[in-house]
C-alpha cells in the first residue's frame, strides 16, 4: 500500500510551514546578503561538517558534502567574477564545473576529470552502487579543501572563510 497524505500529515505540513516562516534561527555565519559570500560560506560549512562526519565514520555523507563543497566553491568564484547570475540556480551538480571551464578558470582536462569523478563515484556512492570508505572520504576532503583554499587565495577573500 502506498504512503498517502494522511500517513505523513501533520509532519509534512510542519516541514512546509518551516520553509515558509520567517524569523527563524539561521545557521551561524550564513547571515550575509552577498550571493557570492553565501556560496563561499556554505562551502566552508560543508567542509567543516564533512571533516566532523568523517571523524565520526559517516563516509557517505563526507563524500557527498565534499563534492557539494567543490560545487559551492566554484559557484562562489563564478558569481564573484560575474560569470553566473545568482538569481538563476545551477541546472545540475556539475554546472559550476562546466561553467568554470567555459570561462577558462579551470582547464577542460580538470573539468572532465572532476565531472568524471562526480559521475563515476559520487553517484555510485550515493546510490550504494559503490562503497564509501574512509580512504575515499579522506581523499575527497583533501581535494575539496585544496580547491577551496586555492580559490580563496586567488580571489583574496580568505578573511571571509568560516572553515575551522
Amino acid at each position: 500500500m502506498p504512503i498517502d497524505h494522511d500517513d505523513i500529515e501533520p509532519l509534512l505540513s510542519d516541514a512546509q510551514d518551516a520553509f515558509r516562516r520567517g524569523g527563524q534561527i539561521s545557521e551561524e555565519g550564513l547571515d550575509v546578503s552577498s550571493a557570492d559570500l553565501i556560496q563561499l560560506r556554505k562551502a566552508c560549512r560543508l567542509l567543516s561538517g564533512a571533516e566532523q562526519l568523517c571523524e565520526d565514520g559517516y563516509y557517505t555523507l563526507t563524500i557527498e558534502a565534499a563534492f557539494t563543497s567543490i560545487e559551492r566553491t566554484l559557484l562562489f568564484w563564478l558569481i564573484t567574477e560575474g560569470h553566473h547570475d545568482p538569481s538563476r540556480p545551477p541546472q545540475s551538480h556539475t554546472t559550476a564545473i562546466n561553467r568554470s571551464a567555459d570561462v577558462g578558470f579551470i582547464t577542460e582536462e580538470v573539468a572532465t576529470e572532476l565531472e568524471d569523478l562526480w559521475n563515476e563515484n559520487r553517484a555510485h556512492t550515493y546510490y550504494q552502487d559503490g562503497m564509501a570508505t574512509k580512504e575515499r572520504a579522506n581523499a575527497m576532503l583533501a581535494l575539496a579543501g585544496d580547491i577551496h583554499t586555492q580559490i580563496l587565495n586567488l580571489v583574496g577573500q580568505s578573511h571571509e572563510c568560516l572553515c575551522t
